[in-house]
């Protein structure tokens, strides 16, 4: 959602509020109250005025960049390719550590245990890396062609300078004991993935399928067949869990060869870098094309906690009613606000925005608004109902102000009064229709140069 569309929805409120700012002050005496601690409240313009405009305050404690998990973030990316464990020569015939030249040396201290060890270590400006891998002592061990070599497992340790350490560690995943692909077999691999920071631990695994070529350095048809994420600090307590999942029924996630839609679904106990927010949880659907030729949404649902016991969610629905995102169709999006605290003064708020994604999913340049719709519903205080309405007769294109349109707005206060607003705006000019607490009404015309046309 772009911020333009907010941008015109206060524009556009601001413009009708100023009707109010210079009215007079309005009794209340003979209302009938709602609430008796405000009997003898008094409602006047300047109140009405903010009331109808501080709707569009909660807008403002919407944080919409939605950071996924460090391990799920890159699933596109994940490289499957075992190219690192490749050595400069063949493994000769002999015992103890042995020096392969470019780092790497073997240990063959196990060869009775049949396995053999490759290993090397890298120093770099600010990290410094491990290799191991174990290799299976067999003839293509013992020959003297190079990279041929079964490999049992692979494992990469990499310590940054600050203490954070990732690891990269590559078993067995078909049952045959070996990471190496061998051709005519279905060949599959688990990655796991973890990085340890300051008390905190991510881990994300995946089963990879190396695809018909059998070759994991190739990944024009890699797969990967499962994906999850844990997150717990340096007590064991999980603070995250997420997953990928199958959403289009092909039996893969992702194949790099065909296009594919993935379901990520995360939760997360206090996300860094936000310290307002206890717990976050979204389901998103994403089309993700052949060939690492990007994506695109498909739907999308997002939940916040605070910790001040506010819910803030996000929903998106079709022109249909469904959650698919449809190229060129009219959707609605929902930031929606409901409240456990009992202390707490908001009950419930809604912003719904009426608008159309373009054709270009990925990106706002072809977005446009229609309408935006505000309530909010208030448990203390003297404002306790707040609406507002905008339609434009046009699309707004992104990142450009309404040039015409309609609106309207009210409010309902607790000693049972109320205020409402309603007019309408074009290229010639502006005039709004004011109905104050005790029923009395106030119309205005402005022309488009600001004069006033007609008025009190």
């Amino acid at each position: 959602m772009n911020n333009s569309t907010k941008r015109n929805a206060r524009w556009a409120a601001l413009l009708g509020a100023t009707l109010f700012l210079g009215a007079c002050v309005t009794s209340n005496e003979q209302a009938t109250a709602i609430d008796p601690d405000f009997a003898g409240a008094k409602v006047d313009a300047r109140t009405a005025g903010q009331s109808l405009t501080g709707s569009f305050d909660m807008g403002k404690d919407w944080n919409t960049t939605v950071t996924a998990p460090a391990g799920l973030q890159g699933l596109g990316e994940i490289s499957t390719s075992v190219g690192a464990l490749k050595k400069s020569a063949a493994l000769p015939k002999m015992s103890g550590d042995v020096d392969l030249g470019g780092s790497l040396h073997a240990n063959l201290d196990d060869t009775a245990k049949g396995f053999a060890t490759i290993y090397a270590e890298y120093k770099l400006l600010l990290v410094n890396v491990k290799d191991t891998a174990i290799v299976k002592w067999d003839d293509k061990a013992k020959d003297t062609v190079k990279d041929n070599e079964n490999i049992v497992s692979f494992k990469r340790v990499s310590t940054y300078v600050g203490g954070k350490v990732e690891t990269a560690e590559f078993t067995d995943g078909d049952g045959d004991k070996i990471v190496t692909a061998v051709p005519g077999r279905d060949n599959k691999v688990h990655l796991v993935l973890t990085t340890t920071d300051q008390g905190i631990t991510e881990k994300t695994s995946l089963l990879v399928g190396a695809g018909p070529d059998a070759n994991f350095d190739k990944e024009e048809d890699n797969t990967i067949l499962e994906a999850s994420w844990i997150k717990n600090d340096d007590s064991g307590m999980v603070l995250g869990t997420g997953v990928y999942l199958d959403a289009d029924g092909d039996g893969v996630i992702t194949d790099n060869s065909k296009t594919c839609i993935v379901l990520a679904r995360y939760s997360e106990f206090r996300p860094k870098d936000r310290p307002l927010i206890e717990q976050v949880d979204f389901d998103a659907k994403v089309r993700v094309f052949a060939n690492k030729a990007g994506d695109e949404p498909v739907s999308f649902s997002y939940k916040e906690t605070t910790k001040l016991h506010r819910v803030n969610q996000v929903s998106i629905k079709n022109r249909a009613g469904g959650d698919e995102i449809v190229k060129g169709d009219t959707m609605t999006v929902r930031l929606e606000t409901t409240v456990t605290g009992a202390d707490d003064t908001l009950k419930h708020a809604t912003v719904d925005f009426v608008m159309n994604p373009g054709q270009d999913l990925k990106s706002d340049s072809d977005d446009v608004c229609y309408a935006i719709h505000i309530a909010t519903q208030k448990k203390f205080g003297l404002e306790r109902e707040a609406e507002f309405d905008f339609i434009s007769d046009k699309g707004i294109p992104h990142g450009r102000e309404p040039v015409s349109g309609t609106f309207s707005g009210s409010a309902k206060y607790a000693n049972g009064q109320s205020a409402s607003l309603k007019g309408s705006f074009s290229p010639t000019g502006f005039s709004a229709e004011y109905t104050g607490p005790e029923g009395n009404s106030l119309k205005v015309e402005y022309s488009k140069n600001g004069n006033l046309v007609a008025g009190p």
